[in-house]
């Protein structure tokens, strides 16, 4: 598992606010390279110029093609076989939980993030550990 130094991690969220505010807590928590895309056509274009990615936060409501398809996308490619893809959403209520659990992702985090938790919740994604914490 790499440490938070040499991780990359992709960012998809269609909210500049939220991108912006979530590349900074990546920056504070140490992350060596933060990639953001804005919708799941951006991911693919980013996946081509970003062979290796340790890990993905992917907000599950964006305007047309939502969280959910573009995670489908990401399990086919082979590059993110071993990829860790967490949900985050400020939708916590307990079918969308339950629904990114039962498509296999490795986590979900509850939008507005903990600042204070967020960089060890990164730090234990980076290590293997699955991390459900919707608030």
């Amino acid at each position: 598992m790499p440490d938070l130094e040499s991780a990359v991690v992709l960012v998809v969220e269609d909210d500049l606010l939220n991108s912006a505010l979530v590349r900074k807590l990546l920056l504070i928590a140490g992350v060596g390279e933060i990639v953001c895309c804005g919708s799941g056509e951006e991911v693919r274009d980013a996946v081509r110029k970003w062979p290796k990615i340790d890990l993905v936060l992917l907000d599950l409501q964006m305007p047309g093609e939502d969280g959910f398809s573009v995670y489908a996308w990401l399990r086919e490619q082979p590059q993110f076989s071993g990829t860790r893809i967490v949900a985050a959403s400020a939708n916590v209520m307990s079918k969308d939980v339950d629904h990114a659990a039962a498509l296999g992702f490795d986590g979900f985090l509850g939008k507005p993030f903990n600042f204070d938790r967020f960089s060890t919740q990164i730090a234990r994604l980076l290590n293997g550990e699955r991390v459900w914490e919707t608030r």
